[in-house]
């Protein structure tokens, strides 16, 4: 606590005769080795007025998480959060007692002359054991998402989940837990290597039919739901072992972890905390802000297994069996996508980029096995590919080569495809880097007016330069003087 400098002084000259406690996972971590850079704080009285307090005294902004429960939030200098809860007239001890799990339920009280560790449910032995269990037999029923807290928690630290937490997880449901709480939970732990195996479980529990009703169709066929189950498996094995697609750079690193400019809603601005044991009433509207930045989008792994789930989505209400007796699903990919959609939106309150990319994967899972399986596949189709799933061209290789295998084992005919159109790709982007011979410039002084026009235009003399078939801005201009004679006058100024 002292390495922090300033606000620690601050919280030892706020104190006074109130009771002051670190708890929760910081301590947690600190016993773990990990340095913290989030504070929880159990301080007698109100927490409100201390968060209140202590904002003023270190310059930080304010965030109250929860007027019912107590709970505020102070933000110093952006890379350190300090959450205080208020435990009014009741003991430490009562504090504990309605945390959520042992390990997170040590306490150390702020004293002038140090911190002193309280320990009464044995959290520090199940901290060395790496062990999940309950405070009580409540603790679930107090807050039914601690079952989602518990797998994430053992994901990300490499903790096992006592068998008590999923025998209590059997008789809650998530059905009135906030969505932003559940979708902040979920991708987490889909974005973590080893989640398959909690996914399974939560549908074993039927959690997971809590979090996606609209799945439940599927998830009660079982070929479907085995598929899918085996889908998401798939992904997971590709992005976090090294796997097929591991050979083709840079694509794999532009794809994870350099995809430019997209929207940013951090967990701060949402006021949901990582380690916050009770739900909340949202922050105040001045913390919530939407951030453009350049980065990758967040959860972008987890957002793929997610898709492998829900691919097939739609498949039970568009199953269709013909006089043959053979079984189709037409159109069960863009109805999927419309679902898909939903569920990011409203289930999950994931941000406006991140439901897009599940609505185009889903959407598009049919794309690549087409073109595999084509008599011939030319450099056009492959071009129309990359061109019409932008960004998401190579997950949506990564779930369909998944796809492909849930279905039948076999790969080799995606993998060749696959290895063909980003081999394209490239070559057809190095001879590009060199020169357009026709760009919008050119467009324009033919008297063209910029427009939806444009792009086609653009597009067709890109894929004939690529072809050979013109190979000069003379050519170019030729060509569409030639083929396109009505365009000019139409759209001219």
């Amino acid at each position: 606590m002292r390495g922090i400098g300033r606000p620690y002084e601050r919280l030892l000259e706020l104190r006074g005769s109130r009771r002051l406690f670190l708890v929760g996972g910081t301590i947690r971590d600190i016993l773990l080795g990990r340095e913290p850079t989030d504070f929880d704080f159990a301080v007698s009285g109100s927490g409100l007025e201390f968060a209140s307090a202590f904002a003023r005294k270190v310059h930080g902004s304010l965030v109250v998480l929860s007027e019912p429960d107590d709970e505020a939030r102070v933000i110093y200098r952006r890379d350190l959060t300090f959450d205080f809860n208020g435990f009014g007239d009741k003991t430490i001890e009562d504090d504990i007692r309605r945390r959520d799990f042992t390990a997170n339920a040590l306490a150390a009280e702020v004293l002038p002359d140090g911190v002193g560790l309280l320990d009464v449910v044995a959290g520090r032995r199940d901290i060395k054991e790496r062990l999940l269990r309950p405070v009580t037999g409540d603790s679930l029923k107090l807050d039914p998402l601690r079952l989602l807290r518990a797998i994430r928690i053992a994901l990300e630290l490499d903790f096992r989940i006592d068998d008590s937490v999923f025998d209590l997880g059997r008789d809650v449901t998530l059905k009135q837990t906030a969505p932003e709480r559940i979708g902040a939970e979920m991708l987490r732990i889909m974005e973590c290597p080893g989640s398959y195996t909690y996914v399974r479980k939560l549908f074993e529990l039927g959690r997971l039919q809590d979090i996606l009703p609209e799945l439940v169709p599927l998830l009660e066929d079982e070929d479907l739901r085995e598929h899918s189950l085996r889908t998401y498996y798939k992904v997971e094995e590709i992005v976090s072992e090294d796997s097929f697609f591991r050979r083709f750079e840079p694509e794999w690193t532009d794809y994870f972890d350099r995809w430019g400019f997209t929207e940013v809603q951090s967990e701060k601005d949402k006021g949901q905390s990582p380690e916050s044991d009770e739900p909340t009433d949202g922050p105040s509207q001045s913390a919530i802000r939407n951030r453009k930045s350049e980065m990758p989008l967040p959860f972008r792994r987890g957002l793929l297994k997610l898709a492998g789930l829900l691919h097939d989505l739609a498949k039970p209400e568009t199953r269709f069996i013909n006089v043959q007796g053979e079984m189709h699903f037409y159109g069960h990919d863009s109805l999927g996508a419309r679902a898909a959609g939903k569920i990011g939106r409203d289930r999950l309150r994931l941000s406006r980029a991140q439901t897009a990319m599940l609505s185009t994967l889903v959407a598009e899972h049919m794309r690549l096995h087409l073109l595999a399986t084509a008599p011939g596949l030319t450099d056009r189709a492959v071009r129309r590919f990359f061109r019409d799933l932008g960004e998401e061209a190579f997950g949506l290789m990564i779930l369909c080569f998944a796809d492909g295998w849930a279905t039948a084992g076999r790969t080799g005919h995606l993998e060749d495809t696959i290895a063909r159109m980003i081999d394209q790709r490239r070559a057809e982007a190095a001879k590009l880097k060199v020169k357009r011979f026709v760009t919008g410039n050119e467009l324009i002084a033919l008297g063209l007016k910029p427009g939806p026009a444009f792009k086609v235009i653009l597009q067709e003399l890109e894929d004939l330069q690529l072809e050979g078939v013109i190979s000069s801005t003379e050519q170019g201009l030729d060509y569409l003087k030639a083929h396109l004679p009505a365009l000019g006058a139409g759209n001219s100024q």
